[in-house]
């Protein structure tokens, strides 16, 4: 399940990490990010890098509690975006709470409709976010289950987690918002914290799964860009967007999707062969490619 499936539960503990590094573009950039409670510097995403953040996989209709310890030197949050958990629980500080540096808090919510959410940083989140202070919530259905959608629904061979991230390396040296975050200029393409020629076969990015076999796609945007994806010419339903099915699966050969959008897709392995799946990355005004990310999608 190219690494999902390995942190389901309904306990979780997660700290703060502004120690963290990528190469993007040849050029060694820093990185913010949320890692699981230890000793040591940590990791983010499945344990062997640093942006993005670690994901969880909360069990639907449970009480979950997410513990949360700041190990840096600035406030920040835990926001459990589409969530809809109380306002105490919330993760915006005007209306919730901070933690500050070395100090720790305990978010409770019940999980809500087995589907794909996200979590981020909610202080000063035009910069935290891009940092990399964002990770992916796998909300199952309420038998635990890791080869189902949801209660009722499709059934799979094979996950995969897509997070898409754009990079402006000069925001990467900075401290906090101001004059110089007023413009976004991406200059990095990433999925799953890769750029090319990493995120192609990178083992929790491509897609591999049987002839016959269903493969499942979660797709979240956490790029400040639209994006475009399409699959080498493979079809695939959307069957659920922003955490809940869509009344009738809409089948397709491309996608778009917003900023903090998610989709999750069924692809059929009607045929064996090599496809490579590609994520372009779109100017909001002229609609232009500014970059692609891909990665391999095999049938096997």
């Amino acid at each position: 399940m190219a690494g999902l499936g390995q942190n389901v539960g309904t306990q979780f503990s997660l700290r703060s990490r502004m120690n963290g590094s990528a190469t993007v573009g040849g050029q060694n950039i820093a990185t913010w990010y949320f890692a699981e409670q230890g000793t040591g510097p940590g990791t983010g995403f499945m344990g062997d890098r640093q942006i993005p953040s670690i994901h969880i996989e909360p069990i639907e209709g449970q009480l979950i509690t997410v513990d949360f310890f700041n190990q840096s030197m600035m406030p920040h949050t835990i926001h459990l975006h589409g969530l809809d958990v109380d306002q105490a629980n919330d993760g915006v500080p005007e209306t919730s709470s901070t933690v500050y540096p070395m100090q720790s808090t305990t978010y409770q919510f019940t999980a809500p409709h087995a589907g794909t959410y996200h979590y981020h940083c909610h202080v000063d989140t035009v910069l935290h976010y891009p940092m990399g202070m964002h990770g992916a919530v796998i909300v199952r259905p309420p038998d635990g289950s890791i080869d189902k959608a949801w209660a009722g629904g499709p059934t799979f061979d094979e996950e995969v987690l897509w997070q898409l991230h754009t990079v402006d390396r000069s925001w990467h040296s900075l401290s906090g918002s101001g004059p110089q975050t007023a413009r976004f200029h991406p200059d990095g393409f990433l999925l799953n914290g890769k750029e090319e020629p990493g995120s192609l076969d990178d083992p929790y990015t491509k897609v591999v799964f049987p002839l016959g076999g269903k493969a499942y796609i979660r797709m979240i945007n956490a790029a400040f860009q639209w994006a475009r994806v399409s699959l080498g010419g493979l079809a695939f339903d959307v069957v659920a967007t922003d955490g809940r099915p869509l009344p009738t699966p809409i089948t397709a050969g491309t996608w778009e999707i917003g900023p903090g959008e998610r989709y999750d897709l069924l692809v059929h392995g009607t045929q064996t062969g090599q496809h490579i799946a590609q994520i372009d990355y779109l100017d909001d005004y002229s609609g232009a490619v500014l970059g692609s990310a891909r990665t391999r999608v095999e049938i096997v």
